[in-house]
C-alpha cells in the first residue's frame, strides 16, 4: 500500500517507520514546512492538527484518496465531514485513539456500563495521565471511554474525568466503578507510540474498497 502522511511530528515519524516495517511505502510527507507531491498515494494518514482538517479533507476528496484521521478536537464537525466524504465517494476512518488495545477498552467500557448500571451503589469515574506536551485535556480517549460508559448504562453513569499533564507518560487511562463494598478498574497504558501507528496503518488497509465515514472500531471489529 502506498501512503501519504500529513503531520510529521513524533507521531508522523513513528507511522513512517511502522508502515515501512510492515511492508508499505510512504510516498509523500506533508507538514507546515514540507509539501511533497502526492505521487501515487492511495491513502492519507493525518496526525496534524484539527485546524488543518479542512485542507487535509480537501486533499483527499479532490484526489480521491482514502483518509485516516488521527487528529482529535474536531468531532463537533462530524456531520460536515461525513457529508463531504460521501459527496466525494471516498472512504474515511477516524478514531480518538487508534491503538487496538484502547479500542478493546472502548468496547469493555460500554459493556461494563451496561452491567454496573444495574447496581445503584456504584459510582463511575476516570483518571487519565499524559506527558506535559499534550495540549488537550481531557484526552479524546478519555471522552470516548466516558461516552461508552454512559451509552452502555443508558445514561445512569457519566464518569467525571481527572486529567494530569506531567512528565513523559505516553498515555494512561483508568476507568473505575466504586462502591462501599469494592472497586472495579479497567485500565489501558500505552508503552509507546507504536500501537497508535500500527492501528492507523491497519485502518488504512481496512479502507480498501470502502466508501463513507467509519469509526475505527467499526472496521477493526467487523465480522465481514
Amino acid at each position: 500500500m502506498k501512503l501519504a502522511i500529513h503531520g510529521y511530528g513524533k507521531m508522523g515519524r513513528t507511522i513512517e517507520r511502522v508502515a515501512t516495517e510492515l511492508g508499505h511505502q510512504v510516498v509523500c510527507i506533508l507538514d507546515i514546512d514540507r509539501d511533497e507531491p502526492l505521487g501515487d498515494a492511495e491513502v492519507v494518514i493525518d496526525f496534524s492538527h484539527a485546524s488543518a482538517l479542512d485542507g487535509t479533507l480537501a486533499l483527499a476528496c479532490d484526489n480521491h484518496l482514502g483518509l485516516v484521521i488521527g487528529t482529535t478536537g474536531w468531532n463537533d464537525r462530524l456531520d460536515d465531514v461525513k457529508q463531504r466524504v460521501e459527496q466525494a465517494g471516498i472512504g474515511c476512518v477516524y478514531a480518538s485513539n487508534f491503538s487496538p488495545g484502547a479500542n478493546v477498552v472502548f468496547s469493555l467500557a460500554q459493556r461494563a456500563g451496561a452491567l454496573v448500571g444495574r447496581f445503584p451503589e456504584y459510582a463511575a469515574g476516570m483518571e487519565e495521565r499524559h506527558h506535559d506536551q499534550k495540549k488537550d485535556a481531557p484526552s479524546g480517549t478519555a471522552l470516548r471511554i466516558a461516552a461508552a460508559v454512559k451509552e452502555g448504562s443508558d445514561g445512569k453513569l457519566t464518569p467525571p474525568i481527572t486529567s494530569s499533564r506531567v512528565g513523559s507518560e505516553p498515555g494512561l487511562h483508568t476507568l473505575f466503578f466504586d462502591s462501599p463494598d469494592d472497586l472495579i478498574e479497567i485500565s489501558h497504558r500505552a508503552r509507546n507510540r507504536d500501537g497508535f501507528a500500527r492501528g492507523a496503518v491497519m485502518a488504512a488497509q481496512l479502507l480498501r474498497g470502502r466508501k463513507g465515514l467509519f469509526r475505527f472500531e467499526e472496521l477493526a471489529f467487523s465480522e465481514g
